[in-house]
């Protein structure tokens, strides 16, 4: 059946330096004599994006909970990014938020950092890479595996440098965080085993972001801006959040084709478009300080590998390579963070790469249902038919969502699940579901301007 435990601990490669790849690096460090990271593009000496991650110029965000688990897995990185400038936000009390389900009040629930994904990956890097232990390789391009019955190493080229012939680099364990693009599938299928099944959901979804500067003595009343699309006719969602350097990031989205143009004023225009023109009327006269940049690969897809017959020992998929999905939910970086912790968990209880890949699966299992049930309310939606069940799941969280609006307790329980903290069942537990079924009658609020007077 394969997928047995690991009887030597002397090297270990990861494939692939995203955010999984090199929390992955950081848990191996713990268990393994030498570790080599794998990169096909190169590492910025700069807290900017890199062409290695393509979502890396639009909108990132951190709930709470994955803000314990990262800085759990690399003490000091909270304290990092904050000496950065990452605005860290009372939520949603700090927020203008229009669901759905209409306005939502400013409860003081939780807190969220925002951040550029290059200042994250530069303060994750910067606590990493200077580990002796650790050997980072850049312009490499992994081909495949090597083994049999185990996987015993990878097989890898210079890229760029066609002439040169494949090397090999031999590892006890090979773990791929290579993300959406993952060449994992193909690599399995040479060593004989089965090709998983995979699902697949496409929103349709696009993304259109660039930075302004903030103008000068700007103070609404609110720090950041959020318009949900109000699906299925309603398909567009704008974003509006500060960063570090006195920047917004703006992100306009759209489902269902309705994707947002690149052109400045097409943008503008798109954003007018939005269900409330506040934020068409906080960017309209704002300096740009970049480019519109898009972004549409945003389809979830899950691979099945905890369901293959036949899994391989010494090999694991982590992150985007297992589960990815819509980012608009912003909740990678924090399955990332999970699903790390989950491979630490199979090394210090000596567990199979097998267990393992059952175990990411759940990590990501709340933000699945979560991404793909939101996804489905749209006609244009892509991927499996829509069953009864998921009509009325999606029935009862529009109630939960305007319960939320009104009653802080509600928003509190809605906020633990949008954040992973709790999972999406705990929406149906018996107090959540009389809180909900409490205020499922209130009208929606008009759009608050300041925050609750009274801190939760």
């Amino acid at each position: 059946m394969g997928g047995t435990t690991l009887t030597r601990r002397r090297h270990a490669v990861v494939v692939g330096g995203s955010l999984a790849g090199l929390l992955s690096a950081r848990v191996l460090l713990d268990h393994f004599e030498e570790v080599t990271l794998l990169e096909r593009d190169g590492f910025p000496g700069e807290p900017v994006s890199r062409p290695g991650v393509p979502q890396g110029r639009h909108l990132h965000v951190l709930w709470e909970h994955g803000r314990g688990l990262l800085d759990g897995l690399i003490p000091g990185l909270e304290s990092d990014l904050l000496a950065g400038g990452a605005p860290d936000l009372r939520l949603p009390a700090d927020f203008l938020w229009l669901t759905s389900g209409g306005w939502r009040r400013r409860f003081d629930t939780t807190r969220m950092l925002t951040f550029s994904r290059g200042l994250l990956d530069h303060a994750v890097r910067g606590r990493l890479f200077g580990e002796p232990r650790l050997a980072v390789r850049t312009g490499i391009e992994v081909t495949g595996l090597t083994g049999d019955e185990a996987v015993t190493g990878v097989r890898y080229t210079e890229r760029g440098d066609a002439a040169r012939a494949e090397e090999l680099m031999a590892a006890d364990l090979v773990v791929d965080a290579t993300g959406r693009g993952s060449h994992a599938p193909a690599w399995l299928a040479e060593l004989g085993r089965p090709l998983p099944r995979e699902t697949r959901i496409d929103p349709l979804l696009g993304y259109a972001s660039r930075y302004y500067a903030i103008p000068p003595g700007h103070d609404p009343g609110w720090k950041a801006l959020y318009l949900q699309a109000g699906p299925p006719e309603a398909k567009r969602t704008g974003g509006l959040f500060p960063q570090e350097g006195g920047r917004w990031i703006c992100s306009l989205s759209g489902a269902g084709g309705d994707y947002p143009p690149t052109d400045e004023e097409g943008y503008l225009e798109y954003a007018r478009g939005l269900r409330d023109p506040v934020l068409y009327e906080a960017i309209k006269d704002a300096e740009p300080l970049t480019p519109v940049v898009s972004f549409r690969r945003t389809a979830g897809h899950r691979r099945h590998y905890d369901r293959m017959r036949s899994w391989p020992a010494g090999f694991a998929a982590i992150g985007d390579s297992v589960c990815a999905f819509n980012p608009i939910y912003g909740q990678g970086i924090t399955v990332a963070a999970a699903s790390a912790l989950e491979l630490d968990r199979m090394l210090r209880e000596d567990r199979s790469t097998r267990w393992f890949q059952r175990r990411a699966k759940r990590a990501g299992a709340g933000a699945w249902l979560i991404s793909t049930g939101e996804d489905r309310r749209y006609a244009e939606t892509q991927g499996p038919r829509v069953l009864p069940h998921t009509r009325l799941i999606n029935a009862y969280v529009s109630l939960a969502v305007r319960a939320a609006n009104t009653d802080p307790d509600s928003c509190a329980d809605m906020l633990d699940v949008l954040g992973l903290a709790k999972p999406p069942t705990s929406l149906f537990r018996p107090a959540a579901l009389a809180r909900i079924m409490a205020n499922r009658s209130r009208p929606p609020e008009a759009a608050p301007l300041l925050p609750e007077p009274a801190a939760r």
